[in-house]
This record gives structure tokens, C-alpha cells and sequence, in this order.
């Protein structure tokens, strides 16, 4: 996923000449033992696909010189020979029935287009099951490996997973969804399960598929075609290539829901448009019609880790949060337990240390020679970039009960151009590291419905939000706003319309989502009550009020402000917790905490806040790297050091205030942050409290094309846990113990709300 670096290629070939390589002269590394024409599996170690000390060069694709031999399409069709109760093939073409299922090929024309020559490649795909027991009520899982051609560990790791998963279950062999003795940050004390192979096969189908043939073919050692996949046409070095034939990113062509990239028309490319075809239809064959698990296998230049697990951004509720924090949580258990580190080993021994430990404190860029196995975190806060449309944010979102990307380290150029050969210990490190991908998610997929299924969020009180009618539709005065395409006209990037989803986005509904595991519920509570009656917050020991200072009452009846407010500040003062995000923080001001000149509205990359102290009571849960709050791009905005709107107050007038400051923002790129901005922190006033997450559960925008429509909310499980970290609270004197859902007086449920908005044709609108 990451581009090439520069300083990552220096340091590799700096460093090439301390990896061990494998012994020249193997002819090959797939053994079929005669299918196709392929050499005995005794030349493999008795494998098809051997480990990497057996082997001299990645996986081809395209005919050995002179032969008809092909070693990725016969090495799987050996695997379904050897194994056809688990194992079985198909390309798309003939799935589908059509020539248009296939790569651009090195025409560079969409495999439709009249234009086209009919060169485009097969696209595989390696089914896995137990095919003597029918798929109805089986999970399904979907893994794609290597979608950019250059990052190589996912496709030759995925295909040796396969036949070890072959080999496992006619030998009676075990998978596992972690590894004992780490903490999980979910709040559940992880159980770990092992599984006969075969039983897993029995209850799953598990599918694997390269989409990117096209940048696979181009670094093929024996290829004599043109073109590198950068719309250039001449003769080179074979390399491979991030993109296919046509230069396009096969990553980027997802029908994201929220900010679409203008330049781009996703599923425009066949690869993507087949394989998003492909991708629903394994999603329906699925339980509830969806996968189980939904995966894609990336290299990178340079990390801290060997493998960067790569949560996805999502309209996620407390469950799911927590179902993808423990898949990354047990991946990376497997990758702590068996990813080889050898390298580092070697490098310090060659280098007296100089390119290992401390490299950081030496003055030299960060980030050079992993220090661990594995890590998680958001894909900004990993690689420092986000973008939309991929495939594995994608499969989690729409398609999957839960789903991942991962990026492997060292793994995403092809340095032949470098004279560096194979390197044994690089790629059993690629290898091993999508073993403990596919056999984790395949483990974890039988009990990741059943680990949270009791959990409840105990806030030790009884908490409300106030309620905002305002939406952002499709439908209002001001329409879809921003057309799609180019030109925001309607039309896209190849001169073809482009049809608007319709939506209806409300941030509310993450506290609907969230009531459904608060013990006692969520409640929703109205502006106009409030302000009628002193009185009405007594029930509640916290309120939320996100992204508003005065919204207007559902029922439209009218209210006054200052009593609202007023009351408001009563009710904190007798002891309540009041719970500000966003915008919400202007009500600062109105309340007498800062004054208004402290409250400033800012733009950031993405809404985070770096934290002062991971022992506060509104962190707990967070790990260390936690910092991103919300990927706002699935709300509408763009992406870019301004893209996304927060709210911060002046650090001296929140600490004059007698606020503790808990995490702080700059704006901009997320590297101007000095301090001086509060974002996330408390403030007593009188008997309560007052808690603050500038950025988290904006209103969505129709700035941006967002053809495929716009999301409700998009929380990171950081700015989750402080959300739910800030409702935990008991208030001395009033408030309630949690009681039963819908117990405190005048609470309306969400959903008996939103028929209202329609009938009295509320507009969007600013905080008052």
C-alpha cells in the first residue's frame, strides 16, 4: 500500500549483501510432479509451493521459456488434483462466462472496450472447503492477495497457506485464533480456541483471489512484453508493478461510501468490477449475507514492524469495534510468536549497531529496521496517508462481520534492479507473516459472534443525549450538494453519468447503535424539555450533546435558549457529567467555563489528538500509538492537511479554568501540534464535571463528491473508548443506577423520532 521510498531502496541495497539468499541453480519453485509438465514434488521438499530456502525466485505466472508450463496456474490446479475434497479453481472467465473477466492486459484497454485486443490475463481464484458438505450455513472468508503487483508476500504466502491448509486437514492438523499471555485492550479476557483444520473446512469457505495480474506479469523474469503498468511502452527491466496494465491503483476502485476521488471512476476497471461482483457474491453465500472475515494482503517499504495490522475505517458500534480489535489483537499474538527476526540479528552483527537499535536517536529517519514483530493501528497513524476506495475497508464496511488490510515490511519493490536476489530470511517473513493472517482469521471466524455477545458497557449511571433532528439527505433544499465527477456536474471521469445513492446521515445514530450494549440504554433527550423544566435532567447522571449547542426540538416546538443553557449549567453544577464533541464545544462559552476567543474551529488531516497521559480514566482501554479519533472521509470530507473540522479550546484558558488537559491538537498535518490547543479533557464545575472530544461525531458534508452516499458516524475505536470512557459516571445526588432501558421520564426512542423529521421539514443547520 505504501509508495516506494527512496531512502528505504538506499538502505536495502546498503544492507542486501547481509540477507541470506538461497543457493543458485534452482530451475523453479513450483513442483507438480508432472501436471502441466512440472517437476516431481521431491524437487520441492514434497511440496507444490516449497518453503522459501527451497526456492530461487517468486511465483510465475507466465510460461517457462520454451514449455507450455505455467507454475501458478498449474502449481493450483496440482493443489486441487492432490486435494479435491478441500481444494478446488476457477478463473472468472469462466465463472462468469465472459472474456470482459479478465486483467487490461498490456493493450492497455479495459477488457470491454471495442478497443480492446482480447490480451487480458486470467484471474484465479482458489476455493477452500470441505467440498463433500454442501456451502449453505458455511462462513465465508475472502483474502486478496498482492493486489499491487509489487508487494509479493501475500500471493506467495497465500499460496502456501493453502496447500498447508490441504496438507492439515487429511493429516489431521490444527489452526489456532491467538497465542496465549498478551492483554486485550477489548475488555474481555481473551479465550483461545485450536481447531482440527478439517472442522474448520467443514464450517467455512474460504476463497483466495490475486486481482493484479497485470502488475504481477510485468516483473516476470521471462517476460518479453512492453510496458511497466505506468502507461509507458518500452522495453526494461522486468519489474513489477503497483498498478495493472492502464497505470490504475486496483486499490482505489472500491465503491466507497463518503469522499470519492473525482479522478477515479471506481469499478471501472474489469479486474475491480468482476472482483466486487465476485466479492458479493461470496458475501451472500455467507451467513446473514455476509463474510465472515474479509481480508487484503499488502507489503510496504519501511515500518516499525514487520507486519502492520491495518484497522479499517468504518461506521463501527461498540461490538464490532471490539470484534476487529481482537482479530488484530490475535494476529498479532501469531506474528509475535513466529515471525523470524533474524534479520535484525544479522544487520547487527555486520554493523556494530549502527543500523539497528537507536537508529531514531542517531539523527537518521525513522522507521528504517523494524524493532518488533507486529503492531496495529489506523492506516494514518501507521503509513501517515489515508485514501478511499479499498478493497479491504470495503469487505469490512460493507460485506464482512469483520475484515483487516495488513501490510508487510520490506515488501513492496521488486529489487532485482538492484542486483539483490532472493533473500531466504526477507520472504519466510512475508510468507509466515500471511500464514498467521489467513489461519488466525480462519480460527477466529467460529467464535467471533460469541465473544462479545453478553458484553455490556456499565456506565454506572444512567445516561442521555441530546437529540438533533438535523440530517444531512439527499433530498433537502440544497439536494445531494456537490454532484459527482470532475466538474461536479453528474458526469465522470470517462464522460458517463454518474447516478447519486440516495442517504440520510445523522450522527444520533451512533447513540442508537451504542444503547443497544449500555446497560440501561441510551436515552434521547429534547431541548425543549430541557429548557421547560429545571428539573428534567435530574434522572441522568450524563448527557451528551455532540456536535450542536442548540438544536431544534423534534417535536418543533420553540424554547428559549437561555433558560436551556441556564438549566443546563444547573444541572452540572448539582453534579452532572456533561459530555461535549465537536462544534458542541461552544457551549463553553454560554456555560462561563472559557470565554469565546479560546474556542477555535480548525481543520486537521484526519480528527486526532495526542495524549498527555494514558492513565487518565477517558483513556482507559487505548494502547500507546492510539491517536486518530474518526475517519471523517466516510462523512464527506476530503482529504488533506485542512480537509477535516475540529473544535479545540486554548490550553491556558482550559488550564485557568482548572481543566486537565488529556490530549491536545494542532492543525494542519497533525505534525504542528504544540500544545496549545485542548481537544480532549474535563473541567469541574461545581458538583460536576464537564468532558471534551473536539472531533469524533461531526455532521456529515455534501462538499465532496459522495456518489455512493455518506455515513452516520466513522469513530476510530479511540475516540469510541473516550466516548464511552466519558458516560461512565455516577453523579453524587442525582442520576439514577443504570435503570431499566426507557425508564427516565420523557425519553422518546430514536427510532419513534426520525418519522418526524419529514413531517416537519427541519433544515440543516450550524450551532446556534
Amino acid at each position: 500500500m505504501h509508495r516506494s521510498l527512496r531512502l528505504f531502496a538506499t538502505t536495502l541495497i546498503a544492507a542486501a549483501s547481509l540477507f541470506v539468499t538461497a543457493a543458485p541453480g534452482l530451475a523453479t519453485p513450483v513442483c507438480t510432479d508432472g501436471h502441466g509438465g512440472g517437476p516431481p514434488l521431491a524437487a520441492c521438499g514434497g511440496r507444490v509451493f516449497p518453503e522459501s530456502h527451497a526456492t530461487a525466485d517468486y511465483v510465475q505466472y507466465l510460461p517457462q521459456p520454451g514449455t507450455d508450463f505455467r507454475e501458478f496456474q498449474h502449481g493450483i490446479e496440482a493443489l486441487a488434483a492432490m486435494y479435491p475434497q478441500w481444494v478446488s479453481v476457477y478463473t472468472l472467465r469462466d465463472h462468469y462466462g465472459t472474456d470482459d473477466a479478465v486483467s487490461a492486459g498490456p493493450d492497455r484497454q479495459i477488457s470491454y472496450w471495442e478497443s480492446d485486443t482480447g490480451d487480458g490475463f486470467d484471474i484465479w481464484v482458489i476455493k477452500l472447503t470441505d467440498h463433500e458438505i454442501p456451502d449453505e450455513g458455511k462462513q465465508t472468508l475472502l483474502f486478496s492477495l498482492s493486489v499491487h503487483g509489487d508487494e509479493k508476500g501475500g500471493i506467495e504466502g497465500g499460496l502456501r497457506t493453502v496447500e498447508d491448509l490441504a496438507i492439515a486437514a487429511e493429516d489431521g492438523g490444527k489452526i489456532a485464533d491467538g497465542v496465549e499471555g498478551y492483554e486485550s485492550t477489548t475488555g474481555v479476557e481473551p479465550q483461545i480456541h485450536e481447531h482440527e483444520v478439517a472442522d474448520v473446512l467443514a464450517q467455512e469457505a474460504v476463497y483466495f483471489v490475486a486481482y493484479n495480474i497485470d502488475g504481477w506479469v510485468t516483473g516476470e523474469t521471462t517476460n518479453t512484453l512492453t510496458g511497466d503498468g505506468s502507461g509507458t511502452n518500452v522495453d526494461r527491466l522486468p519489474l513489477y508493478s503497483r498498478g495493472n496494465y492502464r497505470g490504475t491503483d486496483l486499490n482505489r476502485q472500491m465503491p466507497t461510501v463518503g469522499r470519492i476521488n473525482s479522478s477515479r471512476n471506481p469499478l471501472e476497471e474489469a479486474e475491480m468490477l468482476y472482483g466486487h461482483r465476485h466479492m458479493h457474491e461470496v458475501a451472500d453465500q455467507g451467513i446473514d449475507g455476509l463474510m465472515a472475515y474479509g481480508a487484503d494482503v499488502h507489503g510496504e517499504g519501511q515500518s516499525r514492524a514487520w507486519a502492520d495490522i491495518m484497522y479499517p475505517a468504518g461506521q463501527f458500534d461498540s461490538i464490532k469495534h471490539r470484534q476487529l480489535m481482537a482479530i488484530a489483537e490475535r494476529t498479532k499474538s501469531v506474528m509475535d510468536d513466529t515471525l523470524f527476526l533474524g534479520v535484525i540479528d544479522v544487520i547487527e552483527e555486520n554493523t556494530g549497531g549502527d543500523s539497528g537499535e537507536g537508529l531514531e536517536d542517531s539523527g537518521a529517519p525513522r522507521n528504517t529496521i523494524m524493532t518488533k514483530p507486529a503492531r496495529w493501528g489506523t492506516v494514518w497513524d501507521t503509513l501517515g496517508y489515508t485514501d478511499t476506495g479499498f478493497i479491504g475497508d470495503y469487505m469490512a464496511n460493507e460485506l464482512g462481520v469483520t475484515g483487516m488490510d495488513y501490510e508487510i515490511a520490506l515488501n513492496h519493490s521488486d529489487f532485482r534492479a538492484y542486483g539483490r536476489p532472493w533473500s531466504v530470511l526477507l520472504q519466510e517473513n512475508y510468507i509466515n507473516a500471511t500464514r498467521a493472517i489467513i489461519k488466525t482469521a480462519m480460527a477466529y471466524a467460529l467464535y467471533q459472534d460469541d465473544e462479545f455477545a453478553t458484553f455490556e458497557i456499565d456506565t454506572g449511571g444512567k445516561a442521555g443525549y441530546l437529540f438533533n433532528p438535523d440530517t444531512v439527505t439527499d433530498t433537502d433544499e440544497d439536494g445531494v450538494g456537490t454532484l459527482p465527477g470532475p466538474a461536479a456536474d453528474g458526469i465522470g471521469r470517462n464522460g458517463e453519468p454518474v447516478e447519486q445513492v440516495p442517504y440520510d446521515a445523522t450522527p444520533m445514530r451512533f447513540f442508537e447503535d451504542t444503547s443497544n450494549h449500555v446497560a440501561g440504554g441510551l436515552d434521547p433527550v429534547l431541548p425543549a424539555d430541557v429548557a421547560a423544566d429545571a428539573a428534567a435532567l435530574d434522572a441522568y447522571d450524563s448527557l451528551v450533546i455532540a456536535d450542536i449547542v442548540t438544536p431544534e426540538d423534534p417535536e418543533g416546538r420553540a424554547y428559549d435558549v437561555e433558560t436551556y443553557v441556564a438549566n443546563l449549567k444547573s444541572w452540572v453544577e448539582a453534579g452532572g457529567n456533561l459530555i461535549l464533541t465537536d462544534r458542541a464545544l461552544h457551549l463553553l462559552d454560554d456555560l462561563g467555563v472559557v470565554e469565546t476567543s479560546a474556542i477555535d474551529d480548525i481543520n486537521v488531516y484526519q480528527p486526532y489528538a495526542n495524549f498527555t497521559d494514558f492513565s487518565h480514566p477517558l483513556l482507559a482501554g487505548l494502547r500507546p500509538n492510539a491517536r486518530q479519533l474518526a475517519e471523517f472521509t466516510l462523512i464527506g470530507y476530503g482529504i488533506g492537511n485542512n480537509a477535516s473540522p475540529m473544535t479545540t479550546v486554548t490550553t491556558s484558558a482550559w488550564e485557568g479554568a482548572g481543566g486537565t488537559v488529556v490530549g491536545t491538537t494542532g492543525p494542519g498535518s497533525g505534525n504542528s501540534d504544540d500544545g496549545s490547543r485542548t481537544s480532549v479533557g474535563e473541567v469541574p464545575v461545581g458538583d460536576g464535571v464537564i468532558r471534551i472530544l473536539g472531533g469524533g461525531l461531526h455532521m456529515a458534508t455534501e462538499e465532496q463528491d459522495h456518489r455512493y452516499g455518506l455515513k452516520d458516524y466513522s469513530l476510530t475505536y479511540t475516540g469510541l473508548y473516550i466516548l464511552e470512557n466519558a458516560m461512565k459516571y455516577d453523579a453524587p445526588g442525582i442520576g439514577v443506577d443504570a435503570p431499566d432501558e426507557g425508564s427516565a421520564p420523557g425519553a422518546l426512542p430514536l427510532l419513534g423520532l426520525l418519522p418526524v423529521l419529514g413531517a416537519i421539514g427541519l433544515r440543516r443547520r450550524r450551532p446556534a
